[in-house]
């Protein structure tokens, strides 16, 4: 299950709920700035930067060396500084830090590929609060434990965090996206993450038969309306099979803001799709085209930025 803070402030000083354990995946979302030589996240064993509390482990990409330094603080002093490595930052490019804990090291991935491996220098229960600072503008802080839609739909004790099938995460899309679903079936899961534009008037997500625009085919078409005609925040689930079928446009709330990073997530159950947005279940839309594997493809289109899609099951 996940814990997500959106769009936070820069320096960030919080808390990491339920604190470090082994297997606790942080995910860093965010594009580091043009005028700006670095940024730093740090994991501390307390919430302040000045004087800073001490720092169990410190990953700070440094664009005026290229190179990513890490080091820990204790006592009051630096430790021996890692450098050792490539550099996979760019400004201006967006990019997603996973610093998954393990029983003797915090091992980092940047994109998807593993970077590096820090070995505990600081005993990881003393470990209470994360940092994000400098020249980053962060989307998203996620601590994530199980990968699963909230509330249930978890996957079997031991199981990748990463898909089994489908392959790696794909980053930074463009739009219109179009990918094969490789099987539909119960307990598939699939994780959306976008920023919609600043003035966005709609996004949709097509569950379809097919890599067409608009085929005969459409399992469920999710319509995110920001501004559309009559419409405003409001979303609207269909299916189309030669023609649309009838609207859905019951929702308790409407989950997404211009500019503001969303994660939202697709559950495949035997009668329904459920879809969670940010952690919180949102709604459930019936299976209107059966058998379910008619449903071969994904589709995205409209108002926004996607910086993830991945498949898991």
């Amino acid at each position: 299950m996940a814990n997500t803070i959106h769009n936070p402030g820069i320096p960030y000083v919080g808390p990491i709920p339920g604190g470090i354990y082994d297997g606790l995946q942080i995910h860093v979302s965010g594009t580091p700035e043009q005028h700006h030589n670095g940024f730093l996240i740090s994991l501390q064993a307390g919430g302040s930067i000045d004087p800073r509390s001490e720092c169990a482990f410190v990953f700070n990409p440094r664009f005026t060396d290229n190179q990513v330094v890490r080091n820990s603080l204790q006592g009051g002093s630096w430790g021996a500084e890692e450098r050792h490595g490539g550099f996979p930052f760019h400004k201006g490019h967006h990019c997603d830090v996973t610093i998954h804990v393990k029983p003797h090291h915090y091992s980092v991935s940047v994109n998807g590929r593993h970077f590096c491996d820090y070995n505990h220098r600081i005993q990881k229960h003393r470990v209470t609060h994360i940092t994000v600072e400098q020249g980053i503008r962060c989307n998203s802080i996620r601590f994530e434990s199980h990968g699963g839609y909230p509330g249930g739909g978890y996957p079997p004790a031991g199981a990748a965090s990463y898909p089994s099938s489908g392959g790696a995460p794909i980053y930074n899309p463009p739009v219109p996206f179009v990918q094969g679903l490789g099987g539909l079936y119960p307990n598939k899961m699939i994780f959306i993450s976008g920023i919609p534009h600043p003035n966005a008037s709609r996004f949709t997500v097509y569950m379809q038969h097919g890599s067409h625009h608009e085929p005969q085919h459409i399992g469920m078409c999710f319509d995110a309306r920001f501004m559309y005609g009559n419409d405003r925040n409001i979303v609207v689930r269909n299916h189309k099979q030669g023609n649309w079928g009838q609207e859905e446009r019951h929702c308790p709330y409407f989950p997404f803001t211009p500019s503001a990073n969303f994660e939202m997530i697709i559950l495949v159950e035997p009668h329904c799709y459920k879809v969670a947005v940010n952690n919180q279940h949102l709604l459930e839309f019936n299976h209107r085209i059966q058998p379910l594997n008619r449903v071969d493809t994904l589709r995205i289109d409209g108002d926004l930025r996607l910086t993830q899609v991945r498949f898991q099951g």
